[in-house]
């Protein structure tokens, strides 16, 4: 299966083809999130070139829906939604905690730091398939847990993601529309709200 994988919730734009048993991989680096908008497709056409596909080749489109930057997930979910539209390549929904979980066992935590005293944290239970509970936490909420906690540093490895995409595709969990996770209110939201 050919699936084009895309990752624009954090700072550094990831995108990744499985083709052909190979990956491949463009990813902003450096660049910074101002970025993600304009090298999305580039590197879209540059994978496909690289694997020697085109667009209509890929089977599925695997986009990270958050959490994450609001701004970058709006990017990812409205480019794949647009790709899948054109093509009639399936969607997989990722999120991005239960992304960094995959390949960990036993009973954890994975959270990502959304401002000084507050992250965004799901609760697993034997794998990162069984997901309890995904919201933004306070830290000494997250410090009481009572197991491993792992700390998301805001972007996914092109092999985690790629992988993880793989394992939801095999595992038939395909949506008919991506929705972002926006597991807080936006700052015009809360602006708008005398927040």
């Amino acid at each position: 299966m050919n699936i084009l994988s895309l990752d624009c919730a954090g700072k550094i734009l990831t995108v990744t083809l499985t083709a052909g048993g190979k990956l491949y991989v463009a990813n902003s680096g450096d660049a910074g999130s101002k970025k993600h908008n304009s090298l999305i497709l580039p590197f879209a056409d540059e994978l496909l070139t690289k694997a020697g596909i085109t667009v209509r080749d890929i089977d599925a489109i695997a986009c990270v829906v958050g959490p994450g930057s609001f701004t970058g997930i709006r990017i990812g979910v409205s480019t794949a939604h647009a790709l899948a539209r054109a093509t009639g390549a399936k969607l997989i929904s990722v999120n991005t905690l239960q992304a960094r979980g995959f390949g960990i066992k036993g009973d954890f935590a994975v959270a990502l730091q959304c401002r000084p005293t507050e992250s965004y944290a799901a609760t697993f239970k034997g794998d990162c398939f069984n997901m309890t509970s995904c919201k933004a936490s306070g830290e000494d909420e997250i410090a009481a847990l009572n197991m491993r906690v792992i700390r998301h540093e805001g972007s996914l490895t092109a092999e985690n993601l790629a992988d993880f995409a793989r394992a939801l595709a095999e595992k038939g969990q395909f949506v008919a529309s991506l929705s972002p996770l926006y597991l807080k209110k936006s700052q015009a939201e809360r602006l708008a709200g005398g927040e």
